[in-house]
């Protein structure tokens, strides 16, 4: 009776365990290979909706911000628990607004270079007033040359008629600048009277020219030359660096064909007519050549610094490889470094008017992808 309870014991222990069939099933084992997280909604109506929140996302991204909204708040009707659907209708409604509407058409305007005009200057005070003080002037010059003419026997003839002419230039300058001139047109009529008194002037040696023809040749010379001018001004309206290059090819042509004919031996009225003719081919030939650049006046005067300086390079040079009796060598070498100096600060200056390598930037918004979220994307020219 003492070794019943333990030969029961041994007995239940040696029982066979339960079957697969007749038992519970054995726990499985699982794989360490990632576990994958269940979708956020798996129902039926959520698949549906989905095809709502590609549309109403493709519109947002298209700038349709109402039809946007409606799609995208339909997806959260059908599913309150979207991962994305409501923060894009948010981004909707804040862009409906009109200060948000604002700020992305400002953001987002395209830079659209403006087609290039024939001029690129506008009207300007400084330009009537340049005009103003230099047809004064002008005005003034005439008066005294026509006193002169009219043998003004009175020292008050002289201040009256000079006086009336002022008044006269300045008048006509102002009133006729109303609507406003630019700086290449002021320019454009101001160098027409300064060539105009100095070919009027050139013509008293070239055409042996005394008394009142001398100075009515001078009178002649300043007034068609301004009318020249004025018809530029309005048919051509050049930029003031055209109306410098024009200049500067007049000047640097009379310049180097005077040093090279003063190495010839020659009438001074036959160098005087030749360089007349070569000026004046100098201008015409800038002119039309500057029509189709686009130059600023800067860079023309540093082009004519450059001839300055080449010209006493020459000179300097010459001076020293040689003496002072070399006087023709001097003219020469003066004449080739001017052309050396012009050649050099045209090719130096190419890049002068180039705009700044300042970036244009536009800043738009942006999306990173379907379900990346949205941005600010940087765009520009670098």
């Amino acid at each position: 009776m003492v070794l019943a309870p333990f030969f029961l014991a041994v007995l239940v222990a040696a029982q066979p365990g339960p079957s697969p069939r007749e038992g519970a099933a054995p726990p499985a084992v699982t794989s360490p290979g990632p576990v994958t997280a269940p979708p956020l909604v798996a129902s039926d109506e959520a698949c549906a909706a989905e095809s709502d929140y590609a549309a109403g996302f493709d519109a947002l991204v298209r700038g349709q911000d109402a039809q946007a909204l409606e799609l995208l708040e339909r997806v959260m009707r059908v599913c309150p628990g979207h991962p994305y659907a409501p923060e894009l209708a948010r981004l909707a409604r804040t862009r409906m607004e009109p200060g948000a509407r604002l700020a992305q058409d400002t953001l987002a305007r395209p830079v659209v270079a403006e087609p290039e005009s024939p001029s690129k200057e506008g009207p300007s005070k400084g330009a009537r007033a340049s005009l103003t003080v230099v047809q004064t002037l002008h005005g003034i010059t005439q008066g005294i040359l026509l006193c002169s003419i009219s043998n003004c026997q009175d020292g008050r003839a002289y201040v009256a008629v000079s006086l009336l002419g002022g008044g006269a230039g300045a008048a006509i300058s102002l009133l006729a600048t109303r609507s406003g001139m630019t700086q290449g047109q002021a320019a454009a009529i101001n160098s027409g009277t300064v060539w105009g008194f100095g070919y009027g002037l050139a013509s008293m040696s070239s055409f042996d020219l005394d008394g009142e023809s001398a100075t009515g040749a001078v009178m002649a010379g300043a007034l068609g030359f301004t009318g020249l001018g004025i018809l530029v001004a309005e048919f051509a309206r050049p930029t003031a660096g055209q109306v410098s290059l024009a200049n500067s090819g007049g000047l640097w042509a009379g310049v180097v064909a005077g040093l090279v004919m003063a190495t010839q031996s020659g009438e001074t009225r036959d160098f005087i007519a030749i360089e007349q003719g070569v000026v004046g081919a100098g201008l015409l030939t800038f002119a039309l050549v500057g029509r189709n650049l686009d130059i600023s006046q800067g860079r023309v005067l540093l082009i004519d610094a450059g001839g300055i300086l080449g010209g006493l390079v020459g000179l300097s040079a010459m001076f020293l490889a040689l003496d002072s009796d070399h006087g023709d060598a001097l003219l020469v070498g003066t004449a080739v470094g001017v052309l050396a100096g012009l050649g050099t600060a045209t090719f130096l200056t190419r890049d002068f008017d180039a705009p700044d390598d300042v970036p244009t930037v536009s800043v738009v918004p942006a999306t990173l992808g379907r379900h990346g979220g949205l941005g600010l994307a940087v765009l520009g020219q670098f």
